[in-house]
């Protein structure tokens, strides 16, 4: 029995050394680290990839001294954004009115909207065509601002088709019939194609198509009066007010410096009267201060800049309605 415990124990002990063996060997067929040469390694590598391999100024997000840009309201992060920063490169006149975020929004209220609106024909028929006429207007002045903003706007490539779609859908919804009840139909279907982000069969549009073959005045004037009486006006009436509605103060007045700043250009009624254009650049005007009081969140200078906004209509409404 001992004879056998330590032929037992012999046999182990060659089995580990085998073992110890076979992984020295192991060990030794490994690569070796590899040696460098830096005399080669220096042509290849940089010894700093941002002094040597760099050309040109660094993006404004990698300088030390760059701060992370407002967010736009509605955008995940949930700040405020200028409409001027909005824009991209050097920002046009459009650009300074009116974010590609308010437009964004304004297109998507509208759909909905015009998806109630053209449900039925005999709704549209008993006063729905009067909804549709100022929606449609309001969306062809929306997408003539998008095709001319230098801010990344959704719809660029679609925008003079969708122009001249709603603008002719807002002129023919004049009256309610049931040639106008179909017209409105396709173009609400055209424009909830767009904002599920499919396309619109482009057709060939004028870029330089002036305001008459675009957007009515009154319509306009139904929006404007809606922005204000309805939205901005109770929105900044009271700071407890102001500061639960933010974001709809800063869509509303971004929207009435708009309205504003077309309503100047060629094309619309009165556009060659001097008095006209100045009650539109004050109101213009106005509707930025709320802006700016916004991104300051300053309730008071936002009520008074509402005030200027009202009064420079109060103004026009004498002389021109």
């Amino acid at each position: 029995m001992r004879q056998f415990s330590l032929i037992l124990a012999v046999g182990i002990i060659a089995t580990l050394l085998g073992n110890s063996s076979l992984h020295a060997q192991q060990a030794e067929r490994r690569a070796k680290a590899p040696e460098f040469n830096n005399t080669t390694t220096s042509i290849i590598f940089f010894k700093d990839v941002f002094a040597e391999g760099l050309q040109g100024e660094r993006p404004q997000i990698l300088s030390e001294n760059s701060q992370a840009p407002a967010m736009a309201p509605g955008s995940p992060g949930g700040g405020m954004q200028s409409p001027a920063a909005a824009g991209s490169g050097n920002a046009g006149e459009w650009a300074d009115i009116i974010s590609p975020t308010t437009i964004q929004d304004e297109v998507k209220r509208l759909n909905n909207q015009l998806a109630e609106t053209v449900q039925n024909v005999r709704k549209f028929n008993g006063g729905g065509f009067e909804e549709a006429r100022r929606d449609f207007s309001v969306l062809a002045m929306l997408f003539e601002i998008v095709a001319e903003h230098d801010g990344d706007v959704r719809w660029k490539e679609f925008a003079l088709t969708a122009r001249d779609g709603f603008a002719r859908a807002g002129f023919n919804s004049k009256v309610g019939t049931d040639n106008s009840f179909k017209e409105a139909k396709l173009r609400a279907e055209d424009l909830e194609q767009l904002v599920r982000g499919g396309s619109l069969e482009t057709r060939e549009a004028d870029p330089k198509a002036t305001w008459e073959a675009i957007a009515d005045r009154p319509p306009l004037m139904q929006r404007l009066e809606i922005a204000y009486q309805k939205r901005l006006k109770p929105m900044t009436a009271s700071e407890s007010e102001f500061k639960d509605n933010v974001e709809d103060i800063l869509h509303e007045a971004e929207l009435i410096a708009a309205i504003g700043h077309a309503m100047q250009k060629e094309g619309f009624e009165y556009y060659d009267d001097e008095d006209y254009i100045g009650y539109c650049q004050q109101m213009q005007e106005a509707a930025l201060k709320v802006v700016k009081a916004v991104k300051e969140n300053n309730a008071d200078a936002a009520r008074t800049a509402a005030g200027e906004v009202s009064q420079a209509c109060t103004l026009c409404h004498e002389s021109y309605r």
